[in-house]
């Protein structure tokens, strides 16, 4: 197998290639060890944008998140500031989000919750066909 390459970037750098692009917002430890996961099976050239802990570019994010094809928040490791572009981020079609939080409602604003990047990551090792099979047999036997 023979990976392909990945471009990772992060503020201010920009890319503007047609690679397939991804947008990690606040990941934590967990969210990013789950990602390995998934450059590990890359065979594509592949765009890796990260807004990481220490970062305060508000702008390159937003501008970011406009050109990544997959926009993944881990909404609890957001500070204060990020947290005020949350609603707007979520918004995007293409965003989607990881919380504890069950009192916020993020859910009016984005269906798009996921637990862990399980599905993403069944994606590309060829295990979500499996997982839908289970789930149909789970609503018939329901």
């Amino acid at each position: 197998m023979n990976l392909g390459k990945i471009n990772l970037i992060t503020p201010p750098d920009k890319l503007f290639n047609l690679n397939l692009s991804y947008l990690l917002v606040k990941p934590s430890v967990n969210v990013k060890k789950q990602f390995q996961t998934i450059l590990s099976h890359n065979i594509e050239e592949l765009n890796v944008f990260i807004y990481d802990d220490n970062e305060t570019d508000i702008s390159w994010l937003l501008s970011v998140s406009q050109q990544a094809d997959i926009t993944v928040i881990d909404i609890d490791n957001c500070d204060p500031t990020t947290k005020l572009f949350i609603t707007f981020l979520l918004a995007q079609p293409n965003t989607h989000y990881i919380t504890n939080d069950e009192l916020t409602p993020y859910g009016l604003i984005s269906k798009n919750r996921i637990w862990n990047l399980d599905a993403v990551v069944a994606a590309f090792t060829g295990e979500e066909e499996d997982d839908e099979e289970d789930d149909d047999d789970e609503s018939e036997r329901q």
